[in-house]
């Protein structure tokens, strides 16, 4: 299994290894470690992770701000682990970016369904987002469409089959899409005075 790109945040360079050994391991590749937040910040800009994994505290803050930072900055599943006392303030303060938040000290096992579970949950957001997006477009396009047919219904006094036929058959002709067809009319229907 290639999950893609692994990025681990951690002040202990030894328990970063540990990580990073298990999650090779397991399938994960390619794995990053950094070991403070600015460290951390400047590699997730340039490997746009999958998923960020920060144990805090870390040196430069307690890991916060970063993740909030990487959920503004990248789509990367988020699993945080903390120590027992500050799982409430992290909890509270990083709900709203989804992360998975974990508590210290962490069993392997967990780890890895953890991992697999912020994975899945970034996979299904990532999808919902496409989906939205490519609907966006679709409705754009689709507005652009019948505008071009109502200016014809209009200009041109085209009954709307007629109307909707003409901009068809002239994107079959042209060898064009109908939103290009729809634009070129629209553009061009000031000059049907």
């Amino acid at each position: 299994m290639s999950a893609g790109s692994v990025l681990i945040v951690c002040g202990k360079a030894e328990f970063a290894k540990s990580i990073e050994a298990m999650l090779i391991k397991e399938g994960f590749y390619p794995v990053y470690c950094a070991h403070s937040a600015n460290e951390a910040r400047r590699q997730f800009l340039n490997i746009l992770p999958d998923l960020i994994i920060v144990s805090t505290p870390l040196p430069d803050e307690l890991g916060i701000d970063l993740i909030f930072d990487a959920h503004e900055k990248t789509s990367a599943g988020l699993v945080v682990i903390a120590r027992p006392d500050q799982l409430p303030d992290i909890q509270e303060n990083v709900e709203k970016t989804g992360a998975l938040i974990l508590p210290k000290p962490i069993n392997r096992l967990t780890l890895l369904q953890s991992v697999r579970f912020a994975l899945a949950v970034r996979n299904s957001i990532s999808q919902l987002k496409s989906e939205r997006d490519d609907l966006k477009k679709r409705m754009n396009e689709r507005k652009v469409i019948e505008k071009a047919k109502w200016l014809l219904v209009e200009k041109m006094q085209m009954s709307e089959p007629e109307a909707i036929r003409y901009i068809q058959k002239r994107a079959m002709d042209l060898r064009l899409p109908q939103l290009r067809v729809a634009e070129e009319l629209i553009s061009s229907a000031a000059f049907w005075q």
